[in-house]
C-alpha cells in the first residue's frame, strides 16, 4: 500500500503521490512529510535547498519561510531535537535524485558494456572507417573499450593496430591505460575433435576529450512515464527473484523428499535374502533373540549363504 503523501504545487515537477511514493521506492528512501502534512509544534532547525542552515524557528515559522520563498517545507527527521526541516522544491529533488542515482548509471552501465570489435588482418582503409564510427559512439557515450581476439602468434600485430587506432583518434578520445592482454577461450564447439587455436584477447580503454552528459531535463510527462517503467521493471526482477528462489527452494524440498523416500523404501540384504522366492524359511526364536531357520528344499548353500547374512546383520546393531 502506497504511503498518502500530498502534491505539491512548487517548482518545476508536481509529482502526485503516486509517483511520489514510485521514486521513493526506487531510490530505498522514506516519503517525507511535508508542508500541511507535516504535525509538529516544537521548534525545527531550517536548511536551504543547499542543506545550509538558516536557522532555528518555531514549525509554523519556518512554513511561512518556505511560502515566501515558494518552496516545500519537509521534514527530516523529527525524532532528534529539535527536530530538522529542509526548504526545498521536493519533487524537483526527488527527480533530480531519480536522473543521477538511477538512469544516469543504467544508461551508462548499458553504454560500456558495448565492444567495439576489431579484426586482427584489417586493412588501414578499413581502419580509417572505424575510427569514423568510435567517433559517432564516443558522442553518445563517454567511454569506449575496443577488443582484438587474434591467435597468439599475431599478438605483436594485433597490439599494433591498436596503437595506430589510438594515433587516429587522439583528436575526440584518449586512452586510459595501457593495453591489456589476456588469455582468450572461445566456447565449446560441436566439433570437439578439431583442435582449439590458442588466442588471445587485448583490450584498451578510451574516454572522450569532450565529456557529454546525459540530457536530465525532461517534461514532466516523459520523466513520470520514465519513473513507471523502472518501477515495473523492478517488480517484474523481484517476481523473477522471488520465483527463482521458490525453485530453488522447491527443488531442495523435492530432493530432500527423495532422499527420505530413499531410505525408507532401502532395504537391507537380509530383507532382500528373506524376500527372495527360491529362499523358503521360517524364522523363530524371536523372544530369545536367536534366529534359526528351516529351509524346506534342503539346499544346504543357500542355508549357510543365510545363515552368513544373520551374522552380518547382528554385528552391524
Amino acid at each position: 500500500m502506497f504511503r498518502k503523501v500530498p502534491g505539491y504545487c512548487f517548482g518545476k515537477y508536481k509529482f502526485n503521490a503516486n509517483i511520489i511514493n514510485k521514486v521513493s521506492t526506487l531510490l530505498k528512501i522514506k516519503p517525507s512529510l511535508a508542508n500541511e502534512d507535516i504535525n509538529f509544534f516544537g521548534d525545527v532547525r531550517l536548511l536551504d535547498s543547499q542543506n545550509k542552515l538558516i536557522g532555528v524557528f518555531a514549525c509554523e515559522e519556518a512554513r511561512k519561510k518556505a511560502d515566501k520563498l515558494g518552496q516545500d517545507l519537509i521534514m527530516i527527521n523529527q525524532e532528534i531535537k529539535p527536530a530538522l526541516c529542509k526548504v526545498c522544491d521536493y519533487s524537483d529533488e526527488l527527480a533530480s535524485k531519480f536522473m543521477n542515482d538511477i538512469v544516469k548509471i543504467k544508461e551508462q552501465q548499458k553504454l560500456n558494456d558495448q565492444h567495439f570489435k576489431l579484426s586482427h588482418t584489417i586493412t588501414m582503409q578499413d581502419l580509417k572507417l572505424k575510427v569514423n564510427q568510435a567517433k559517432d559512439l564516443i558522442k553518445k557515450q563517454n567511454n569506449l573499450r575496443v577488443t582484438i581476439v587474434c591467435p597468439i602468434e599475431t599478438a605483436i600485430q594485433a597490439k599494433s593496430i591498436l596503437y595506430t587506432l589510438k594515433d587516429l583518434c587522439q583528436s575526440f578520445m584518449i586512452p586510459i591505460g595501457d593495453v591489456k592482454t589476456k588469455d582468450y577461450k572461445e566456447k565449446e564447439q560441436f566439433d570437439k575433435k578439431k583442435e582449439q587455436q590458442e588466442q588471445v584477447q587485448l583490450d584498451i580503454e578510451f574516454e572522450a576529450i569532450e565529456k557529454t552528459e546525459l540530457n536530465l531535463d525532461l517534461a514532466q510527462i516523459k520523466i513520470e512515464r520514465l519513473i513507471n517503467q523502472y518501477y515495473s521493471r523492478s517488480l517484474q526482477e523481484k517476481t523473477e527473484d522471488e520465483q527463482d528462489l521458490a525453485d530453488f527452494f522447491r527443488v531442495q524440498q523435492t530432493e530432500k523428499d527423495k532422499k527420505v523416500e530413499t531410505k525408507e523404501t532401502k532395504k537391507t540384504k537380509l530383507e532382500e535374502l528373506m524376500e527372495d522366492d527360491e529362499l523358503d524359511f521360517q524364522l523363530q526364536d524371536v523372544s530369545t533373540n536367536n534366529q534359526s531357520c528351516f529351509l524346506r528344499d534342503g539346499n544346504l548353500s543357500k542355508y549357510v549363504k543365510l545363515y552368513k547374512m544373520i551374522e552380518w546383520s547382528q554385528r552391524r546393531k
